[in-house]
Formats: C-alpha cells, structure tokens, sequence
C-alpha cells in the first residue's frame, strides 16, 4: 500500500509538470494508469492494498494542491478508485484476469477498459462539478476523459508487461536481437527529440514537421518486434514523456494547437497512444506467433518422443499429390532413411514384390475413404534382409466431408 502510494503521488506529480489545469481536469494525468495497471496483474485477493495505497496517494496530493480541503480531497479519492475498479471490471470482462498482455483480445480488452476508466471518472468529475455549481462541467468531462484514456493506455501496458519480469542468468533475449532492438529504440527516441526538440515552424519548411512525425512509428515497430511488448511499452512511454516535455515548453508540431483547453498536450498525448499502441499491436501479434510456434514445437517433440519409444513410424499420405511425410526412424525400422522417402511410389518401391499388389489395393481403398483392415507385408531393409511391418492407417475428412488426409502408424513384428 504504501508502494502504491508513493508511486500514485510521484506520477501525479509528473502530471503536474507536464499539464495545463484551467479546470478541475488536467490535460495530463498519469496516474490512474498506475492504478488499473496493477489491478490488472493481481488476483482480487490482493486488490484491497492497491486501492487503498492509491485513495492515500490521491488524498495526499491533493492536499499538496489544496490544503485543508478534506472533503475534495477524499471526493477525488473516491473517483480515482470507483473509476479503477470500473475499468479493471470492464477489462476482464473481454480479456479475463488476471492480464498478461500477450493476445490481441487482452490488448483490445485493456483500451475498453482505459475508455470505461476514463468516462466513469469524467461522469462523477462532471456530476460533481454542477453539484458544486460549477460552470465548467462540460470542459471538465471533455479534458477528464481524454486525459485519463490517454494516461491510462500510456502506463498501464508497462505496468502489465513487466509484472512478470524477473531477472535471470540465462534464457533471455539473443544478443543480436538485443542490439538491434537497442539500436531502433534508439533512433526512436533520437527521432522524437529531433521532431519535439525544436520550433516546428522555424526547423522545417512546409508540411516537413508533419511528414517527421512518422519516421517513429516504424521505429516503434522494429523496438516490438525484437524487445517485445515490454520493450515496446516502455519506449512508448518514455517517447511520450519526451514529446510531453517538449510540447509544454512550446516545441513540436503540436505546440501551436489551442482549439480548446490544453489540446496540445491532448493532441501530442494522443500521438503517442497511437505510437504505443501501434507498437503493442505488433508485440501481442508477434507473441500470439511466438506462441503458436513453442507450442507446436512442444506437441512435435512429444509426438517424435512416443514415436521413438514404441519404434513406430508414422506417415501422413495425401491422395491427390501422391506426397508421403513420414515421421520416426525409418533407417533403424527398415534400413531407409526418411530423407528419402517422399511420395507413396518410394515406400512402395521397398515392399516384397509378392505383396506389392495387396498393398496398392489397400492404399487405393484408403484414397476412397473407406475402412480398410491393418496391413501385413514385408519391406525390404536397405542391407536387403526383409523386415514384416504391420501398418495401420485411418483417413481424415475435411468440414465438408471430403478426404484430407490418410494418416498410419507402422511397426515391426
């Protein structure tokens, strides 16, 4: 709790340096991310901690704000929690809980969550404003609720991808990839720098300063694709405090953009969601490939290992190519390595002669589809000495009822 507290208040800080505040609703706020973030990564049994450390920290800045004003203090509290938990509620809803952020329905979960966040928290900020006779209630929900979206899905991804980061010895990523993500999280960085850093108008000529803004989404494309979501995440959010700083200073594109209250620090935020959010899109998608991959790795290996054990052999026939994939160790089973077995024909062209014409018709009734009874005949081993296989195959349908595949498993008496 006390973490959580400090953490809430110091990225509430942040905020205040970066946010324009003419209204009860910054147009930078960091915070609650922090918040929804770690509701996300945690069981339920262990949210107690997490709202209260961040009701203590909304309370204690507040009161840095305004001292002595218990009541708004503990109002703004109340709104940051139920605004939160709203969120949190939303999100696993779509994605379930708790969120690891490596699909793209935990990432489209997590937004949902960031916008319903975000608008409960602009209604009760709003609702509160008329309650107070306020006049600007409309401009507090506006500003509330952008700023919170945007907040929200600029830290809680880092919250949630490296919550279940722990260091280690070895494992990790290839140095390779490390560098060439370090060397695109580099120009990144440099290149947002290099957009912000300075008076758009006075740098660049013409439409120059808006072309430049998009050099850094590929960059944050490269960073996904080899750091992952977490590499992702955490560029994207020190990308964002670099356009931030700058905008606040009066540099960068968006410096000169006033349509209403505090839209360049709106607008320049918003660009960076969608950096970020481009760059977790790629990540989760890369993971979801990664994943796919390991785990038909994983069914490969323990397929081989059963084949292995049992000194089976087993192939998959299509009928319309004529093409045979054949699985285990042929060359220890029947003296013929696998490499040179490729179509029915090379199978074929090892069994005995006086057997030859029972198995084609077994493997022309298997091409129909139907039902045939477990084979016996002898192939020939490589060294020529015979070796009598029994072999036992079922066929495969498509959706539709079609053939797809006859598949078998062959053994040595």
């Amino acid at each position: 709790m006390v973490v959580v507290a400090i953490a809430y208040s110091a990225l509430a800080a942040l905020s205040s340096v970066l946010a324009y505040a003419p209204t009860d609703a910054w147009s930078v706020w960091l915070a609650p991310g922090l918040t929804f973030g770690l509701l996300l990564v945690l069981p339920r049994g262990k949210w107690l901690p997490v709202v209260a450390g961040a009701a203590a920290g909304a309370v204690i800045f507040s009161w840095f704000i305004a001292p002595g004003a218990v009541m708004y203090a503990i109002g703004y509290a109340a709104i940051e929690v139920i605004a939160a938990l709203a969120g949190a509620w939303a999100t696993g809803q779509i994605g379930g809980l708790p969120m690891r952020l490596d699909s793209p329905r935990q990432l489209a979960a997590v937004v949902v969550g960031a916008i319903v966040l975000a608008l409960v928290g602009a209604g009760l900020a709003a609702a509160w404003s008329v309650a107070a006779g306020g006049q600007g209630a409309l401009a507090t929900f506006i500003v509330w609720a952008l700023s919170n979206i945007v907040g929200v899905l600029l830290v809680a991804p880092v919250i949630v991808t490296w919550a279940g980061f722990r260091a280690k010895r070895s494992g990790g990523l290839p140095m390779p990839q490390f560098i060439a993500g370090a060397i695109a999280c580099a120009l990144f960085l440099g290149s947002l720098q290099i957009l912000f850093g300075g008076i758009s108008i006075e740098r660049f000529s013409g439409s120059i300063g808006t072309t430049l803004t998009y050099p850094p989404i590929l960059f944050i494309a490269v960073v996904a694709l080899t750091w992952g979501a977490r590499g992702a995440s955490l560029a994207a959010f020190a990308g964002a405090l670099i356009a931030l700083f700058d905008t606040v200073h009066g540099k960068g594109p968006f410096a000169s953009i006033e349509g209403f209250l505090g839209e360049a620090n709106l607008e320049v935020q918003g660009y960076a969601v969608v950096v970020a959010l481009t760059g977790l899109l790629i990540a989760v998608l890369a993971a979801r490939e990664r994943n796919a991959w390991r785990a038909a790795r994983d069914w490969r290996t323990r397929f081989e290992a059963v084949i292995g054990a049992h000194r089976l052999v087993a192939y998959e026939w299509d009928p319309v190519s004529n093409a045979l994939v054949v699985t285990g160790d042929t060359a220890a089973l029947i003296g013929i390595p696998a490499s040179r077995i490729a179509t029915l024909a090379d199978w074929m062209a090892g069994v005995a002669p006086e057997d030859r014409d029972a198995v084609a018709t077994a493997f022309a009734l298997r091409a129909e589809g139907a039902a045939a009874p477990a084979l016996r005949y002898r192939i020939a081993r490589g060294d020529g000495v015979p070796v009598t296989l029994v072999d036992e195959a079922q066929a495969i349908r498509d959706h539709d009822g079609t053939l797809y595949r006859v598949t078998g498993l062959v053994r040595a008496v």
